[in-house]
């Protein structure tokens, strides 16, 4: 409990940025988000490291949980925002399928309310490491793949169907 509260304090005392670039692609984000996973999963291996790799490892960790948390917010703010255009009475314009798929990239994935930002973290490493070909690309699309990939919607209109914007929480 007391390597609990160390590594918990140590956490808020640690700055939030780091000495390298922010992450950009998905090599830089299984390292960052990496790291917040596996010093979440073995907590007494932060205090091995010297002073420097500490506050290193530490501004990856608090850099990935801002970063998930951003995400969170983004995507329930899409989410409030299509609710406001449904009931303004606002529709998409241009064919049914333009529409449907224009629809399912703004409202995105459907994290559940609950997730916690280690399970964000484990679920995006998860996704990482299986899709070791996509590492090259922007940190944003595979999160919103990963998270999408893991976290999919109900199903609320067909590609026949012009999307709706009116629709419930899943």
């Amino acid at each position: 409990m007391r390597t609990l509260a160390l590594f918990l304090l140590a956490c808020v005392l640690t700055p939030a940025v780091y000495a390298r670039t922010l992450p950009t692609d998905g090599n830089e984000l299984l390292d960052a988000c990496g790291t917040m996973v596996d010093l979440s999963d073995n907590q007494s291996a932060a205090t091995s490291l010297s002073n420097e790799r500490f506050t290193e490892k530490m501004g990856q960790f608090n850099w990935c949980a801002g970063y998930l948390a951003a995400t969170q917010d983004v995507l329930l703010q899409n989410f409030v925002n299509l609710g406001v255009m449904g009931m303004a009475g606002v529709t998409l314009a241009g064919p049914d399928k333009v529409k449907h798929y224009a629809f399912l990239s703004l409202r995105g994935p459907c994290i559940p309310d609950n997730a916690a930002l280690l399970q964000l973290g484990r679920v995006l490493i998860k996704w990482l490491r299986e899709h070791p070909e996509r590492l090259h690309e922007l940190k944003s699309v595979l999160t919103m793949a990963a998270f999408t990939d893991s976290f999919p919607c109900e199903q609320t209109t067909s590609p026949k169907e012009p999307a709706k914007l009116t629709t419930g929480k899943p």
